[in-house]
Parts: C-alpha cells; structure tokens; sequence
C-alpha cells in the first residue's frame, strides 16, 4: 500500500501539475490539504504561470501599527523564534498575524523567481500568492509542510517550507510561525516537527501566564520529558478544583480526563488535594501519580505569589524544599564566618527596624534566610513576598501598592490592599528588586521614607509600619554605576548587606547533602540508602544552580528510584548527572602528579603577600569591600574569607 508521503515526489507533483494545465486538481495525486489548495486557487482564478502581481506589502508606519496590535504575540515569541534562527543557520524564520501578513523576518531573506523577497509588511493570502504554507496552516488550523514543487505559481521554487498556528486558551488563532528552507533537503519532516515543538513551546508559556496565579500541574509518562513540550498541563484552584487542561494532558490523561474540568482534584488522582498542596511548601514538588491504566510523574507548581498556611506545627513529613522558618544558627552554620557574623548582624538590625539587603546567586537561598531572619524577630507576624520579576510592569504597582475599586478595567471589586498594607507589622521581602522599573523605584522610595502608601485611583494615604528586606542576584551597586538602580534607594534598603555564599563554598557540605537525603526519603516513605562515594561525589562539584540545583538532583534521582532498590550510586542516576559528576572526577584526576610541597615558610611569605596586596587595595578604595573585590577580579565573599 502507497502511503501519502510516497506521494509527494517531483515526479508525482508533475504529473499533477499536467493534470492542472487542462483545469483539474488530481486529488489522489496529491497531499489533501495540498489539493484542496490548488482547488482553490483554480476558484480564484490563479493558473499555472500566472503573472504574480506585485504583493500587497505595508509600508513603515503601517507594519508599526500592525505590530503594535499584535504586540502580545510578539513579546511571547520573538525570543524563542531568535533562539531556533540562531540554531538554524541558512534557513528564514517569519511570525505572521492571523491574515498571513508577516511581521518579523528572521535568519536568511529568500527569493523566489528572482522578483519576490519574503519579508515583514507581505501578506501571503492565498488568493494571491496562490498555495503557500503560511495560508495553508492558517486555513487548515493545523501544522503543514509544502515543499517546493507544490507552490501552485512556482513549479521551479528554490525553497519549501513548514508553517504551524499558534492558538490561545479560548482556541482562537493568534498568528503562525513559518519555517523557509532550501528545497533540496533531504528531510524536511525534521523542519516540521521543529516547527510544532516551536508552537507548542509557545502554547505552553501562553497556558502558565494565564494561570500564574494558580496551581499548575505538569503530567508526563516520562520523568525525563516532564519539561518537554509534550508535557500536559492542568491548573487547579485553591480549594482543589480543576480549572482547565491543555490537550497535552487530556492525551496523557486519558480522554474523559477532559469532562473533569470543574471536578474535584480528587475525582482524578484520588489523593486528597491538601496532601498534594502540602508537598509544594512554596516549591514546585515532584509527585508519582498512580493513575488506573497506568503510572504519570507530576510536577506541581504553586501561584506565583502563593505562600503556605502559617498554622501550628502538625506531624507530616518534612517539605521536599529547605525549611522556609528553620532557625538561623542552623541555616548560616556551614558560611565562612565573615558572612555568618554579616547574616546575624542583619538580624539584629531588622529587629531594630532596619533595612537588610541579600546579595547572592540564583538558588543560593535569600528567600529562606528572609524567612529565617522574619522567624528570629520571635513574634508571629506576617511575613509577605514580592518577587518583582515575576510581575509585568504594569502589575507590579498595583500588586505593591494596592488600588481601589474601579481603578482600571479588571480591577477586583472593593479594591486590593496592595503587599505594602498587607505585611503591616511584619516583614515585606522585596525579591529581585533589581528588575523592579525606575519609575516604580521612585514612588517605592518615597513610601519608604514616608511611612505611607496611596493605592492607585485613590487620594487617601495609609500609614504602614513593616520591616523590609531586599533580594537580588544582581549586584545592584553595579547598576547604581550604569544607571539601572537608583542610587537613593539602594542606600535606603542597604542597611545590613548580606552576600550568601555559594553552595561549592560552604563547608562540611558532604554532611548536609547527607541530612537532606534523610528529610526527602522521610517525606516520600522511601528508605534508600546514599552510597558514600556517590555523596563525596557530590560534595566535591562545583554546583553552578547551588541550592536549587542540589535539591532538584536529590529529589528526582530518589522519585525516580526503581521500588527494589536498597542503595543509591553513581550507576543509579540519570545519564546527565553520571558525566556530570564523572567529569569532575576527570579533570580533578587529569592534573597529573602533585607538585612538591613548597618550604613552609615559603608557602607562608606568599600568604601574606597577598593578604597585604588585597589589604592595600582595600585601603585604597577607602575601606569600600566591593570596589576592591572588583578592582582584585574576585567576589567580595572570597575577599572576606582571604582576609580572615
């Protein structure tokens, strides 16, 4: 039996171009939407050889205001859309609106019978442009390919092309993606699927910003695509609801999956929703998911700006996460001292009302000592989060300040007390205030100073009286220098600076991975030893995600475990992380042999060059920790440590 691909030959194409010549579409000759597309072209009055007109192309001030109108669609894909140009070199890129008018061109510029050049401001309509795959994808709601010999008005065409829709929640189109590529590739089924993993990538990002502020569960057969783009995805209420699912999850799911929307959480995975909830603590939370025709891993995130239940402790299994409120003492004892004595510090200056700033890297735990800090002041108060990277700009105001009823289309009834009013009292972590916009760091310094905050559309001032603690991964000194950070406002908020260390800096960390190894096997009811090699292993890589890294490696190799298993070693991990840790291993083992330890007292005459070096440079900026460290090309916490 001859399959529809076997079809799709020049030989096969030109004998249904003969066909056409004399005004019939063979159909049986053909692709089926390839068919019903020349069909229509015959209706249009388009023939082979027909003189393609010049086509309709907007001129600057038109493709601005197109791409103004279209401006959602843009900022979702031109980021990817460049990432998939960058990777497919001699290839062309267009993101089109739904009419087949492109927007922005990317990678080569093709052109087609030496006259036409496909770039932003074309409309590829169909009844112009004849059988292309932009018009097609559109017309047909689903990915195609048209290779080169099946554009109706250009039998000879250098190029074939793939194009897919890309729909929003409701199901309504909100462009396409084309991908134009030389015609004599051998595989063009390659460009197609790239170009699905493209739309559907798009679709997924559309599907988390809608419900950012609910629970979002990640399904797949497989631990190791839970990221992919074939991933489902459902969101879930507060109380345990289900809200909606993609048609990734319904595939996963099962097929009545989908007539579950309203459902209880329970009526599709049985376990009841506060058990679920409780394994996230903040953090996504990795889950088995015993289903009847088989077995699902999940990964449940919460809101973004959800924070657990402050209630009594309660007999359950520790959170997969590090504990938000454990002690300080216990949280800063594997710190260099310099920054364990700077961490207390801080505790004791926001006990006294004033501002402490955390400096550090992604995953090193400035929000957990924000909580551990909140903790220590010893009274229960509330402890409020904003992370401002997080929010739009257009968001972020409203969410710190609060707003009254009728401020803006959308906004909730009687209004919102905005974070600022809702951490009186207590403690307002402001996380990533690097990314927070100017003109909000302005209004942000002035409730700061004033003690008061106005909620947009309202005339009133409400008092506040919190505690205030800034995080970022930034250093915000430096972009105080560029000009990206307001200079009032980081000496406003950078009352006690605490840098956190990395992970690969701390001390005894085999000992810590060991500790918590202990608290994820009590929290998923495994008991699963850790191979002693496997953890020195551990211990001795460098851990560029820190924390974050660490416990997403400990967490999927224990879920992950086959049942039998009694023991974890190196051979138990995935892939990925063997040459990872292999690789450490390597280059340690690489070094040759040691050199000849140096005389002693040689050894100690170079230590104390340069400690006096960095001592006089640090004298030289003035006692200033931070110009110096950058002036000596090292982080401030090595210069802390180095001196002692």
């Amino acid at each position: 039996m001859i399959t529809r691909a076997a079809l799709r030959t020049p030989d096969v194409i030109r004998q249904a171009r003969e066909h056409l010549s004399r005004g019939r579409v063979s159909m049986d000759l053909l692709d089926a939407s390839i068919g019903r597309s020349w069909q229509r072209c015959l209706e249009h009055g388009l023939r082979p050889g027909t003189r393609l007109l010049e086509l309709p192309k907007l001129d600057s001030s038109e493709l601005r205001l197109r791409r103004e109108t279209h401006r959602r669609l843009i900022e979702l894909a031109d980021p990817l859309i460049k990432q998939v140009a960058e990777d497919l070199r001699g290839c062309q890129l267009l993101l089109a609106t739904p009419d087949a008018t492109v927007l922005k061109s990317y990678g080569r510029n093709f052109i087609l019978a030496d006259r036409f050049r496909i770039g932003a401001g074309i409309n590829l309509d169909e009844r112009r442009f004849g059988t292309n795959a932009p018009a097609l994808a559109l017309i047909e709601r689903a990915p195609v390919l048209v290779k080169s010999c099946e554009h109706m008005l250009f039998p000879e065409n250098p190029v074939s092309c793939v194009a897919a829709p890309l729909f929003d929640l409701d199901g309504d189109c909100l462009g396409l993606i084309d991908l134009t590529f030389e015609a004599d590739h051998p595989r063009p089924e390659i460009f197609l699927r790239r170009v699905q993993q493209l739309t559907g990538a798009l679709e997924q990002r559309l599907f988390m910003r809608h419900y950012q502020q609910r629970w979002v569960l990640q399904v797949h057969a497989s631990l190791a695509e839970l990221d992919g783009v074939s991933c489902g995805l459902v969101a879930i209420s507060d109380t345990g609801f289900i809200l909606a699912m993609d048609a990734q999850a319904v595939r996963w799911l099962g097929q009545d999956a989908a007539n579950l929307v309203g459902q209880p959480v329970e009526a599709l995975f049985g376990n009841p929703w506060p058990t679920l909830q409780r394994q996230c603590e903040r953090q996504s939370a990795l889950l088995g998911l015993e289903l009847a025709d088989g077995r699902l891993f999940g990964r449940l995130n919460p809101p973004e700006l959800w924070q657990p239940a402050e209630t009594a402790p309660v007999a359950i299994p520790p959170p997969a996460k590090l504990p938000p409120d454990r002690h300080l003492d216990d949280m800063v004892a594997g710190w260099p001292s310099p920054l364990a004595r700077e961490a207390r510090r801080a505790a004791r200056a926001l006990a006294s009302g004033l501002p402490v700033l955390l400096q550090g890297e992604t995953g090193t735990g400035k929000e957990q000592l924000a909580r551990a800090l909140h903790a220590s002041l010893g009274e229960r108060r509330p402890f409020v989060a904003l992370n401002c990277a997080a929010l739009p700009e257009s968001l972020i105001e409203a969410e710190l300040f609060g707003y009254g009823d009728g401020a803006f289309t959308g906004a909730r009834k009687g209004g919102y007390g905005g974070r600022l009013v809702q951490a009186n009292g207590g403690t307002l972590l402001l996380d990533e205030i690097g990314d927070m916009p100017l003109s909000l760091q302005a209004r942000l310094l002035r409730v700061l100073q004033e003690r008061v905050v106005t909620p947009l559309g309202e005339h009133r001032e409400v008092p506040i009286d919190c505690r205030v603690i800034a995080a970022s991964h930034r250093d915000l000194e430096a972009r105080v220098t560029t000009g990206e950070f307001r200079e009032d406002l980081f000496y406003r908020l950078a009352g006690v600076v605490v840098e956190l260390p990395a992970l690969s800096e701390q001390q005894q960390l085999a000992e810590t991975i060991r500790r918590r190894w202990a608290a994820l096997c009590r929290q998923h009811r495994r008991e699963l030893a850790l191979d002693d090699a496997l953890c020195e292993r551990l211990a001795a890589y460098d851990w560029p995600g820190n924390w974050r890294e660490l416990e997403h490696c400990l967490e999927v190799a224990l879920v992950g475990a086959e049942p039998e298993l009694t023991c974890l070693t190196l051979e138990g991990l995935s892939p990925r992380w063997q040459r990872k840790l292999n690789a450490g291993e390597n280059a340690a083992a690489s070094g040759g042999e040691p050199a000849a330890p140096a005389p002693a007292d040689a050894s100690q005459a170079l230590r104390e060059l340069e400690q006096l070096h960095m001592q006089r440079t640090l004298d030289a900026h003035g006692g200033n920790m931070t110009a110096a460290a950058r002036s000596l090309g090292i982080s401030r916490s090595t210069l802390y440590r180095r001196l002692g």
